[in-house]
């Protein structure tokens, strides 16, 4: 598996974000993935890093509150998908 592509529980993440359609906190994030995996907070922020790392995810700075990121998908599921079957 190469190192761009998301691990199992990252894929998680990316799954939530692609399905959102917008832009999330790490909040929002981390609402959306409880009862389906239990993560601590704490790992899923450090998933969200490692994401940003890969460059698989990007994020905006909230306009009214600079300490707030909003993420959203870089790559496509499909693109994701394809660089994993390699």
């Amino acid at each position: 598996m190469s190192s761009t592509t998301p691990s199992e529980n990252e894929w998680l993440i990316m799954e939530v974000l692609w399905e959102s359609g917008t832009p999330l906190t790490a909040s929002g994030i981390i609402e959306q993935l409880k009862g389906i995996k239990e993560v601590s907070p704490k790992t899923i922020r450090a998933l969200i890093n490692r994401l940003l790392k890969k460059e698989i995810i990007g994020f905006s700075v909230d306009s009214h509150d600079s300490r707030v990121y909003h993420y959203f998908p870089k790559k496509s599921k499909e693109t994701c998908l394809e660089e994993k079957s390699e």
